[in-house]
């Protein structure tokens, strides 16, 4: 209190004496204790309690405020806060003088000292609700009166200056966005005030001085961070006139998940469209071009029928999805149409693209886009009108096809896919019943040409692969072998039991049976996988498959097989069935091995046991190759030959009179050896084969190899997606990850760089996880630091940055919808939980089904619901991830580490603009989304960077969206940061004399 009392002295002293603004300081130093802020006695206060004690300003006082702020005798934020406090408004000339003072310092606010910053965002706060109370009271009295005085209007038109000034202060407004969180009782006032402003503005058409006034006001009441300024990293859509980036992903994710319900393509598509700023119309655009580009090169029937399906029956819903979760979450739904606006936009700007058009057409013999066109009218994308404009649009191109193909034209793939959707229906209802025979006839149809293919990839694509191998699975467990049955009835059980199990076998092989099986299924033939079947990347312990055996049986079937009329005794009643057949083949198998090594049977003997086998039924050859491979892991090469002769002996041809003892043979006996020449490819590929895993090549000349198809072919081919796949199994993510970052540094262009990067990013996702942890912890680092001063400068570290930020979203978002309805990115099928209303309506299609018709319906309605025919869980879709799993956790925080390294000296590096540029990024292209991995920063990184980086690249838009500005150590965290930022901008521009 005494120096309160002797700075009252002194002010009166220096009014009467009208004491210059110089010997204020020199006196009111000699009062305040060396080293101490006249905060702590409350000199602002004093001083302008002075200076507004009549009906005007006293402008010597004020004087004497503005000198000791210039001294730092007094911070900012005390002063800020005095005036505010400030509530007689009804003193025009007082509020105009202060108005006039604010003005003046406006442009200078900052903190010197630690104690400060608590201070400033709660003063910003309180001076924005105080000018808007001077325009609310200020616009009452004049709708209530008609009229302002000639001081109110000239009050009012330096509060519209003010505000000018307050929203052209960056710093200011992110003082304002910190306050307004710590303090939202006065923010929930402020937009009141502004409420009662705007409609006072309406009500009494009072026009302010400035134009831009109530934008400005409103911009101050409703302040968030993304209004603050930003310096832009991340390429501007526009400027990226074709994208590389839609048509890799899809090609990867098609390739490891065909299974994937829609709502995961659609989160995968959502997360590119955010990182890449598209329109939902570029995005359509992109996505259809995807799967044209992609079937343009496809040789191989495999790829190609799964990618024509995806594009026939994935593809539409996907965009359906889309255009749905354009909506905003509370505004009115879209009226309905009969078409999607945007999906029309993108279709005119592909029918611009004649020659991909024309070799699409070409490819496949049809007017492709009448062909989409026709399909998508009845899922109510486009309409008839569309229909007909584009299909006059591409007349000419039709004329010219018909005329090149001279009425030979073969019905195309994409045909051939369209109408495997029937064969599905039908063969799904047929394994419904209990008719054998007709289930029967329709599955030895199905291995005919490649009929098999294309079911299989349209009910992968539609979500029915799981449906169908459980129908499968219950059919090959309803044809068992009857103990004593007879005659005509157990020939056609034999057979359904045969082609079931060759079919399942062929579907395991393609898909895994990690995708296809349940866990804990406890079918024969899911045992048998689990116990018996080599798969690929799966080995079977030989001795385990033997412990399986019964000695007994292996004792008997070894009799059997032996004997000449072996096949015809196999075809008598025994109480050996199928299955035990199948399961103790093993031991058979490995007694003849063992005396075929001892030479106690001949070549003629082994090979006369082996055609007994295959006679009988296909499925055997199967499961005596399947044991014959596991074996062949387990021995030397020296003694491969035997059991490779043997499964050469099981694909050695039938003569005709074999083949017409057994109904349906051809067919059953050409999937045979489909399955047991994959087995055996897998195991040990012949040496004129060319493997994708195995071969002589050093991985790096397969690795440049395949990037340089890629390059040539200007897109991701299905055959280097799959190449990638094999690399990235062979050496490893960090491997593959680092021959990737190696190509990308090495574009000299940025539109090449630009591609590049794309494709990098969609190869990546072959395991995101992964690659994402290899790319943050062993290659960003190394190269940084190896290459520093060569290649890792402008604009190659901006591109390896935006790689790394692209990667952490992916995986961030990725495992954010693992933890939800989506599981975790693998060859895996997901079974969503199901609507009762919606199993309701599947099992009146299943009515006709034997007495598992509910668990049918239930697998129906799973796998409808993953074709996309409902509508996606919107809240799941857009949800914010909340934290981090691991190995992202470990990754992120590694290179934190890593980049408090490179900015803890004082020079500026290539590796500190590496730093900036990778946070930059991180937060524009992350948002709010990326909240979990801001939330590892070290504490004092960004002031590290803020003293080397002496730029105007970092802006305040940047530091305000680093920290959680609800927690309380946030809010200190980023107005540290924010005054650090604040001082080096004013000493850097100030003028040194």
């Amino acid at each position: 209190m005494k120096e309160n009392n002797k700075i009252l002295q002194l002010i009166n002293v220096a009014w009467r004496e009208r004491w210059s603004d110089s010997q204020w300081g020199i006196n009111i130093k000699k009062v305040l204790p060396r080293g101490v802020s006249g905060d702590v006695y409350n000199l602002a206060d004093c001083l302008l309690q002075q200076a507004v004690i009549g009906s005007t300003a006293n402008p010597l006082v004020l004087n004497y405020l503005k000198h000791s702020l210039c001294a730092h005798l007094v911070s900012h934020a005390a002063v800020l806060r005095c005036i505010a406090k400030y509530d007689k408004l009804g003193r025009v000339y007082c509020v105009t003088a202060l108005l006039e003072f604010l003005v003046s310092i406006i442009d200078g606010i900052t903190c010197r000292i630690k104690s400060e910053e608590t201070l400033l965002p709660g003063a910003m706060v309180q001076l924005v609700l105080w000018i808007m109370q001077i325009f609310a009271r200020t616009l009452q009295q004049y709708e209530m009166r008609g009229e302002l005085s000639a001081e109110q209007s000239y009050m009012l038109d330096q509060s519209c200056l003010l505000v000018e000034h307050l929203t052209k202060q960056q710093f200011a407004l992110a003082m304002l966005n910190v306050g307004c969180h710590e303090e939202v009782d006065s923010l929930d006032k402020m937009r009141e005030l502004y409420a009662s402003i705007k409609g006072s503005l309406t009500n009494s058409n009072f026009t302010l001085s400035s134009a831009t006034a109530e934008q400005q006001l409103k911009q101050l009441a409703y302040i968030d961070a993304k209004q603050l300024e930003l310096q832009s990293l991340n390429p501007l859509p526009s400027a990226e006139k074709i994208s590389c980036c839609v048509q890799p992903l899809l090609a990867v994710e098609v390739l490891l998940n065909p299974c994937k319900d829609t709502s995961y393509y659609v989160a995968e598509l959502q997360m590119l469209q955010r990182l890449k700023g598209y329109t939902n119309t570029r995005l359509f655009y992109e996505i259809i071009r995807a799967g044209f580009l992609t079937l343009s090169n496809v040789a191989d029937t495999s790829p190609d029928t799964m990618w024509g399906a995806f594009m026939l029956f994935k593809m539409p819903h996907i965009i359906k999805q889309l255009h749905t979760l354009q909506r905003v979450p509370g505004e009115q739904p879209l009226p309905p149409t009969d078409y999607i606006p945007e999906l029309v936009e993108a279709l005119e700007l592909l029918i611009e693209d004649n020659l991909l058009l024309d070799f699409m057409a070409t490819k496949c013999s049809c007017n492709i886009i009448d062909f989409l066109l026709n399909d998508w009218t009845k899922q109510q994308l486009v309409n008839d009108v569309h229909v007909k404009k584009f299909a006059s649009q591409r007349e000419a191109a039709s004329l010219l096809l018909k005329k090149c193909v001279n009425g030979q034209q073969t019905p195309s793939n994409i045909n051939y896919i369209k109408r495997a959707e029937v064969p599905l229906s039908g063969v799904l209802k047929t394994l419904c019943t209990n008719k054998v025979q007709d289930m029967v006839n329709v599955l030895c149809q199905v291995p005919v040409g490649n009929n098999f293919e294309l079911i299989l990839s349209v009910a992968t694509v539609e979500g029915l692969l799981k449906t169908f191998v459980s129908r499968l699975i219950q059919c090959n467990e309803n044809s068992k072998q009857v103990p004593g049955e007879l005659g005509k009835l157990s020939v056609i059980r034999s057979t359904l039991f045969d082609v079931s199990f060759l079919m399942l076998t062929s579907i395991v092989q393609t898909y895994g049976s990690d995708v296809v099986l349940s866990e804990r299924g406890d079918s024969f033939f899911e045992k048998w996988v689990r116990e018996c079947m080599m798969e690929r990347n799966k080995l079977k312990n030989p001795r385990q498959i033997l412990a399986l055996c019964d000695d007994s049986i292996v004792d008997e079937l070894l009799l059997s097989l032996s004997k000449p009329e072996a096949a015809a005794q196999l075809k008598q009643p025994s109480s050996l069935t199928w299955q035990d057949i199948c399961l103790n083949l093993p031991g058979v198998l490995h007694h003849v091995l063992i005396a075929w090594e001892q030479e106690t049977l001949s070549s003629a003997d082994v090979k006369s046991i082996l055609d007994n086998m295959k006679r009988r039924l296909f499925s055997f050859s199967v499961c005596a190759t399947s044991f014959l491979c596991a074996y062949m892991y387990s021995v030397r090469e020296t003694e491969l030959l035997k059991p490779l002769n043997m499964i050469q002996q099981f694909l050695a041809p039938l003569t005709t009179e074999e083949l017409s003892s057994q109904e349906n043979s051809k067919e059953r006996l050409a999937l045979s050896y489909q399955v047991i020449r994959k087995m055996q490819h897998d195991v040990h590929p012949a040496p004129n084969t060319k493997s994708r895993l195995i071969s002589h090549t050093p991985l790096i000349e397969q690795f440049r190899e395949c990037w340089r198809s890629v390059h040539d072919a200007g897109h991701l081919p299905v055959r280097a997606a799959q190449t990638l796949e094999s690399l990235l199994l062979a050496g490893g993510a960090s491997w593959l990850v680092t021959q990737l970052a190696e190509q990308l540094l090495s574009c000299k262009y940025m539109r090449d760089m630009a591609k590049c990067m794309d494709i990098v990013f969609a190869v990546m996702h072959l395991d995101i996880e992964r690659s994402t942890e290899a790319l943050l912890q062993y290659v960003v680092a190394p190269l940084i630091l190896r290459r520093q001063g060569d290649d890792i400068n402008e604009p190659q570290s901006l591109v390896l940055a935006r790689l790394c930020v692209y990667c952490i979203i992916s995986c961030l978002e990725t495992r954010s919808l693992a933890a939800g309805a989506l599981k975790k990115r693998s060859r895996s099928h997901d079974e969503d939980e199901l609507l009762s209303t919606s199993a309701a309506k599947v099992r009146k299609v299943f009515s006709e089904c034997s007495d598992n018709s509910n668990e049918a319906a239930t697998n129906a309605v799973a796998s409808m619901l993953v074709g996309g025919g409902t509508t996606p869980n919107t809240d799941l879709l857009r949800a914010t991830p909340v934290n981090l799993k691991e190995p992202l956790h470990s990754s992120v925080k590694h290179i934190f580490r890593v980049f408090l390294q490179f900015v803890s000296g004082d020079e500026l590096s290539p590796k500190a603009v590496f730093v900036y540029q990778f946070i930059s990024l991180l937060v524009e292209c992350g948002g709010e989304r990326v909240a979990p991995v801001l939330r590892l920063l070290p504490p004092n990184l960004m002031q590290q960077l803020l003293k080397v980086l002496a730029t105007d690249d970092i802006r305040v838009g940047l530091i305000s969206r680093l920290y959680d500005l609800r927690a309380q150590s946030g809010r200190q965290a980023a107005v540290a940061d924010l005054c650090l930022w604040r001082n080096m901008q004013l000493a850097r521009h100030s003028i040194h004399l």
